[in-house]
């Protein structure tokens, strides 16, 4: 590891701390300033420390949306604004969900059937259980398909890495899967912060988990096994 990239790393992770420290005590300038430069530290992370083999374009697009998207919800909670942001953040999780499919292989769908009916039972409840609890704000905001679209998008990019998980099996495949969870724990905290109550403690957790997701999934992905490596691995 290049001196360049682990003092990128430590950066990161300070402005993490400074960003959640700001979060949990209501800094807003401080919180609103480090929350730009979140995500162009990780998508350079991310760049610098993937082997060019294993470098995804739609990776580090997926975290250029989330940038986006952060910036978007920085102004106020109104219509437009709010639309845009779920925009930039639908776009982030389609480009994840279609390279984590193309990572597992259709084959690879059909051969564990089993496992991705279950799994998608799984998520398909908890898609539910989320609408459930936010259809009332969703409504109020004028936001009920955007978000019914965006909620189905998240449960189908969680069965696409709990697949992806499922078939490679290995640490980073299981920390990318759990990055994806993290990001419904997320996005429902943020929905419920915006359309709902606005608790003390929200913007803290949903910021953690929004980092967390990001993070796990970039890191998981660098050190992704390619289809090489998988090949190799069954021949021994």
């Amino acid at each position: 590891m290049s001196s360049i990239l682990v003092f990128l790393i430590c950066l990161y992770a300070g402005l993490i701390s400074v960003h959640l420290f700001c979060c949990l005590f209501h800094i807003e300038h401080p919180r609103m300033f480090t929350k730009i430069f979140l995500m162009p530290f990780l998508s350079l992370i991310y760049y610098l420390a993937t082997p060019k083999e294993k470098f995804s374009k739609s990776i580090f697009a997926a975290i250029i949306f989330g940038f986006l998207g952060d910036v978007i919800l920085l102004g106020d909670n109104y219509f437009p604004l709010i639309l845009l942001g779920i925009i930039f953040f639908f776009f982030g999780h389609l480009l994840y969900t279609i390279n984590f499919v193309i990572e597992t292989g259709l084959r690879n769908y059909k051969k564990y059937f089993l496992f991705f009916i279950i799994i998608s039972l799984f998520y398909s409840a908890y898609a539910k259980f989320c609408l459930n609890n936010l259809k009332e704000g969703f409504e109020r905001g004028s936001l009920l398909i955007p978000g019914i679209c965006y909620i189905s998008l998240l449960a189908i990019t969680n069965i696409a890495s709990g697949i992806y998980a499922y078939t490679h099996f290995n640490i980073y495949a299981i920390l990318v899967h759990f990055g994806t969870f993290s990001f419904t724990v997320s996005d429902f905290i943020l929905a419920r912060k915006m359309f709902y109550e606005n608790k003390k403690y929200y913007q803290v957790i949903l910021m953690a988990t929004y980092i967390l997701a990001q993070t796990l999934i970039c890191f998981g992905m660098s050190n992704k096994k390619i289809q090489n490596e998988i090949e190799k691995k069954k021949i021994i």
